[in-house]
């Protein structure tokens, strides 16, 4: 659905509320803005391929033997102009590719599908599931390792100079482990990135930055409280077990939690105990991108949590709202052009159903007409 708003976005035919949300997803994150740049450099591409142009017959109408008549200077202001816009296409399309590959060695295009590690210097390195591999940084010290589907950074004394920063990014269809140099241990949701030090200094506070979703056992540190900033809100703890979802594209910010105690606040305020809303185990705090309001209620925990066993569990919600948690979970995406089924509430449950069977299941409740072409599912 997102793809579609942004395609909109570069024909020139998207609301303005939809160029500010494809804005806004842009300057979320890296990998949205890498994201944006493959599919600008595929709507470009698929521009320069509907000139259908010649150019080998072109060049002929250039090279002329006589002083050419009226309809020649016509044919010829026409193939320079042509060619002059071809050319402009493909001074586009190498920015794009520019910013879109890097360089470990030798130059390769990022894949949808990979999970990347940025390093401290921009590095980019893509992350194989099944592999092990050392993490370093530029002067190749080495702060960990990957094992599989988990990066572990080394306990060790805070850094010499500064914090250093990796950032981690899930792409859609997959979830990821990182356990920090402190002790804390996160699972990242999948269309997720993360932010964080290689290693905490002891004279600052513990702090992430999280665009997406994740879930936290932070080990407990009383003099340095952990914090993780989101686009609008941020979460303060001590030691604690949370799950936190703080997608762009979300109406809300939702934090709930399973042990401990948190502190959620504003992103704009300096933290005050006295105004921050402190959250009990088995509640959450729901917080209102549009309003700014937030409301702490009883929490279904499994709702929230089962994503950590690659659950989907749905209670009233509108179709609206699943669109992006099954585009998110299955790396599909949905174009949904019956907008009376926006608002259509169900109740499921999933675990190993594919796609398809997912839809099936709908079917029971809503009589749907859908088509599943590879990757996309178009509801008509």
């Amino acid at each position: 659905m997102l793809d579609q708003k942004i395609y909109k976005y570069l024909r020139g035919t998207a609301t303005s509320k939809e160029e500010k949300e494809v804005q806004n997803w842009i300057t979320a994150s890296d990998i949205n803005a890498r994201r944006f740049n493959l599919l600008k450099a595929k709507h470009i591409a698929s521009a320069l391929e509907e000139t259908n142009m010649d150019l080998d017959g072109s060049y002929h109408h250039i090279v002329f033997a006589q002083k050419p008549s009226s309809s020649d200077r016509r044919r010829f202001s026409s193939t320079i102009l042509k060619s002059v816009a071809i050319f402009a296409i493909l001074l586009v399309l190498s920015s794009i590719f520019r910013d879109t590959f890097v360089d470990s060695g030798a130059k390769s295009v990022i894949p949808e599908d990979a999970i990347i590690l940025q390093l401290e210097n921009g590095n980019i390195e893509v992350i194989s599931e099944e592999g092990t591999a050392k993490v370093v940084d530029s002067e190749g010290n080495v702060l960990g390792a990957q094992q599989g589907s988990r990066l572990i950074y080394k306990k060790s004394g805070a850094p010499k100079e500064g914090l250093v920063y990796n950032t981690l990014t899930v792409p859609y269809g997959k979830r990821f482990d990182v356990l920090l140099s402190d002790g804390t241990q996160v699972t990242l949701n999948s269309g997720t990135s993360l932010k964080y030090p290689v290693q905490f200094l002891n004279t600052e506070n513990r702090q992430v930055f999280l665009d997406g979703e994740a879930f936290f056992n932070v080990a407990k540190d009383t003099v340095h409280p952990f914090i993780v900033n989101t686009n609008q809100l941020n979460v303060r703890v001590l030691g604690t077990k949370f799950n936190l979802s703080s997608y762009p594209e979300d109406q809300f910010v939702n934090t709930t939690l399973l042990e401990g105690s948190v502190s959620v606040y504003n992103k704009q305020d300096s933290f005050d105990s006295s105004k921050a809303s402190l959250l009990e185990p088995g509640f959450k705090a729901e917080w209102n991108k549009y309003n700014k309001q937030i409301l702490i209620e009883e929490a279904d925990i499994a709702m929230h949590t089962d994503w950590l066993n690659g659950k989907i569990i749905l209670r009233h919600v509108p179709f609206k709202n699943i669109v992006k948690k099954l585009e998110r979970h299955y790396n599909v995406e949905i174009v949904n052009n019956n907008p009376k089924l926006d608002q259509e509430l169900f109740t499921a449950s999933f675990d190993i159903e594919t796609i398809d069977q997912v839809f099936q299941t709908f079917n029971l409740t809503y009589e749907m007409d859908y088509k599943i072409n590879d990757r996309q599912i178009i509801i008509n």
